[in-house]
């Protein structure tokens, strides 16, 4: 597992990824993300149905979950940009652009390689690639640069002023500055395929492999477990309200970063999705499939 993990080839997935049981789900997709090569076969699974909503939960169509684009496809990673359009990418190197007030979904650029994550700050997108390639790309003309290259298989990305943050296989945070060298901050943190950080400059990642939610010093490197979850966790977010959102299954959690105390948000039915992205309005972003294929909005979730 970990030269598979330490592999920088570029393997390259499907457009839309393969559909998946809800038993088990979230283990299934941790191994099969952080692996690659398992997606790359394009397998398919027997499809469970959605969970039958209960009470407090965020049902699939409703006014508190609204499909926005039907035909936007599965797209491996969801940038909002907080100023009316939320940015998709593709495993197959497409970036792609939704304007919120018209649904008008427009292409940015293509041929950016096997992606898998996207972050929007400052008329940028900071794109994550499986070969190891963090890309810049300028969203009012396409045009792109690489920041960096030869590094693990890159995951989870995020911009704070003028370094650019990523995840890698080998468990680690590299931190990229413009004009920089890209260094290692922190190792032995699992694999996480998003990271956030909070106003105080703490980074947080979420361990797929072990179920760990971890805040990291990046001055210092030092990391410590926030929470623990039974399934692979994913949607690493920092909320409006200064908490961590992520989600186990179809199940939203927080969890409080100075006491460490978790609560139930709500779970998500009607669409088999994994993750989610937030916006700061506290409203979040995720694809479904299974009959809610496309990009749903679930209005103001940090709020419930």
């Amino acid at each position: 597992m970990d030269s598979m993990l330490r592999s920088r080839t570029a393997t390259r997935l499907p457009l839309d990824r393969p559909a998946r049981s809800l038993t088990r789900r979230g283990r299934a997709l941790g191994v099969a993300l952080a692996l690659g090569a398992l997606l790359a076969s394009g397998a398919t699974m027997t499809l469970a149905a959605p969970a039958v909503a209960a009470a407090g939960d965020v049902k699939c169509p409703s006014t508190d979950c609204a499909l926005i684009a039907p035909a936007a496809g599965s797209p491996v990673a969801i940038a909002p940009d907080n100023a009316g359009a939320v940015y998709l990418a593709y495993s197959g190197g497409d970036l792609l652009k939704l304007d919120l007030a018209t649904g008008a979904l427009t292409t940015v650029t293509t041929g950016l390689g096997n992606l898998r994550g996207v972050a929007v700050a400052d008329g940028n997108a900071y794109i994550t690639a499986f070969d190891g390639t963090l890309q810049q790309v300028t969203l009012a003309t396409g045009s792109r640069r690489t920041l960096a290259a030869g590094l693990p298989s890159l995951f989870g990305v995020t911009r704070v002023g003028t370094t650019t943050y990523v995840t890698d296989g080998n468990g680690e945070i590299v931190a990229v500055p413009d004009g920089g060298t890209p260094r290692v901050v922190a190792t032995g943190l699992g694999f996480s395929y998003g990271i956030a950080f909070d106003k105080a400059g703490l980074a947080y990642t979420a361990d797929m492999m072990t179920g760990r939610i971890l805040q990291t010093n990046v001055a210092t490197g030092t990391a410590r477990v926030l929470a623990s979850q039974t399934y692979e966790p994913t949607s690493i977010s920092v909320g409006p309200d200064g908490l961590v959102y992520f989600m186990v299954a179809n199940e939203v959690k927080r969890v409080n970063p100075t006491t460490g105390v978790q609560a139930h948000v709500t779970n998500i039915v009607g669409v088999n999705s994994f993750s989610f992205s937030l916006a700061a309005s506290g409203d979040a972003y995720t694809t479904g499939s299974g009959g809610g294929d496309g990009l749903w909005r679930i209005n103001g979730l940090t709020s419930r």
